[in-house]
């Protein structure tokens, strides 16, 4: 007989926010930014920054700027610091953010990112790779935006996760349980001893903590550039370094691991090849902006690849050429689905610095470039270059770090169980029944029908955290197991069990 038992989870978290936000104002370069909050009509904005390249901001869920960041705070280089930069937050008013000053950077790309608390609407989390000596890993500061009026306060500053030489793209996906978030870093170290090493944080509830680390795709030494990027559903992370390197990666956003580091191009070209990159919104294409390949090379480019293509090299599109002294920099979504690219224009054999030493406003920084349709294929995506007009404010190379806030819980996972009032029917459900026994504490799993011989149990609890694990050869086409459950808290757990031919999974609530 079919048993079928029907709970009424009533999941209540006291410490949970459920407060939505946007990345509808962006800032970015010499005092440039772009309002989004009419996203189908963008119009550009103010910042207090002058950033070469690093910066994030955050708004509310109507679009209405909360704060900011970026990195460095002028002079990019202070003399006499031992190498340490700084960067610094700003509040809504465009001004230097209580205590917002000092912050931990390296003046590079992609080194700053803001994340929401999970547990207070009003707290707010500002993380920034140090990447070399003297300021190896990963600092995180912590924002109260219902301070000062909502002006906001940094009440802690650069607290050191870890210790690692770290590159300089930072990337970020909510969980799957559509709360909490992951942050990934990626290590980098000269030559001979590369390395592939990627660590994932967990930011939860109970606060900021180190959830894994992975070896995982090609062990490479890249000077600290490498662009990191989740696509918009979170299950993909795309590494893009100036030696050539593209990867892309699978994610589980439920268990925060890697896995299938896939290699889309090889190492082939030296400092200053792959430089930024963007995803299309329907995952089918990817854009990247190779500057020269030494610096006595005068011409980059912006290039279009089709990421379903059987060829995925072959399926080059050079969408524009761009000499020197124009540069491109970054790309980034916007949250109309366009594709923006920072240009500017410098001499850069003789001023790296050229944000504070070469103040001329010209067509090119004064204007961004816009991808206008990037799903679409070579011509019909519609480039258009200098086509967004910054009203007298000058764009770098750098462009928004901002994670997509509003990505939601991965609908029909192990983990997306974190509601208010849900109905969860739990049974034979895929062949698989649990029934969880209060006084034993214990979980009885049974599955039946099952196709293949070898077959992986795993045990996860709400966070996606892997908590039991066995693997073994199926004798028949049934599996039982039954999961002692005494040393484990209160709450909702889900199983997997996965054959060489099928994936089944269920959830069961131990109380």
């Amino acid at each position: 007989m079919k048993v079928i038992i029907s709970l009424l989870l009533l999941i209540t978290f006291s410490s949970t926010t459920n407060a939505q936000f946007t990345d509808r104002y962006w800032v970015f370069g010499d005092s440039a930014g772009i309002d989004f909050s009419n996203i189908n009509s963008p119009i550009p904005a103010r910042s207090m920054l002058r950033s070469r390249g690093t910066c994030a901001s955050i708004c509310d869920s109507l679009g209405s700027l909360l704060f900011y960041c970026g990195s460095p705070q002028v002079p990019p280089w202070p003399s006499g610091s031992g190498g340490l930069k700084y960067g610094y937050a700003a509040n809504k008013n465009h001004e230097l953010m209580d205590n917002g000053d000092k912050l931990i950077g390296l003046s590079f790309y992609q080194e700053m990112m803001i994340l929401p608390s999970t547990f207070s609407d009003s707290i707010f989390y500002i993380f920034s790779s140090g990447g070399a000596a003297p300021v190896n890993g990963l600092y995180y500061s912590v924002i109260d935006i219902s301070l000062n009026g909502g002006l906001g306060k940094v009440i802690q500053k650069n607290i050191q996760l870890n210790f690692d030489t770290l590159c300089d793209g930072i990337a970020s996906i909510k969980h799957g349980n559509g709360r909490d978030w992951w942050l990934v870093v990626k290590n980098w170290t000269s030559s001979p001893n590369f390395s592939n090493k990627i660590s994932t944080y967990l930011i939860s509830p109970s606060g900021v903590s180190l959830w894994a680390t992975q070896n995982i795709g090609i062990a490479q030494s890249s000077v600290g550039f490498i662009r990191s990027k989740f696509n918009d559903s979170g299950n993909h992370l795309y590494n893009v370094s100036v030696t050539g390197l593209i990867e892309r990666y699978d994610f589980d956003r439920c268990t925060g691991l890697f896995s299938n580091a896939n290699t889309l191009s090889p190492i082939t070209g030296s400092l200053g090849y792959f430089w930024g990159f963007e995803i299309s919104n329907d995952e089918s294409k990817l854009y990247v902006t190779p500057i020269y390949q030494t610096l006595n090379q005068d011409t980059s480019y912006l290039l279009q690849y089709d990421l379903n293509a059987s060829n995925f090299l072959g399926s080059v599109d050079t969408l524009a050429t761009i000499a020197l002294p124009d540069i491109p920099g970054l790309l980034q979504k916007g949250p109309d689905n366009k594709i923006y690219l920072s240009v500017t224009s410098q001499i850069v054999d003789t001023c790296f610095d050229y944000l504070y030493c070469y103040g001329s406003i010209n067509s090119t920084n004064s204007n961004l470039s816009v991808i206008n349709f990037p799903d679409s294929s070579g011509i019909a995506c519609d480039f258009q270059p200098n086509s967004f007009y910054l009203s007298g404010h000058k764009a770098y190379l750098g462009l928004p770090n901002n994670p997509n806030y509003e990505l939601g819980r991965w609908v029909g996972s192990l983990c997306d169980t974190l509601t208010v009032g849900i109905t969860e029917t739990i049974g034979y459900k895929n062949n698989i029944t649990v029934y969880y026994d209060i006084n034993w504490q214990i979980a009885f799993l049974n599955a039946k029908g099952l196709r293949g011989k070898k077959f992986t149990f795993e045990l996860y609890n709400i966070n996606g955290q892997l908590i039991q694990q066995q693997q073994g050869v199926l004798d028949s086409e049934y599996y039982t197991n039954n999961l002692s459950m005494g040393g484990y808290s209160d709450g909702v757990y889900i199983v997997k069990l996965m054959t060489d031919q099928e994936v089944l999974t269920s959830k069961f609530i131990k109380r």
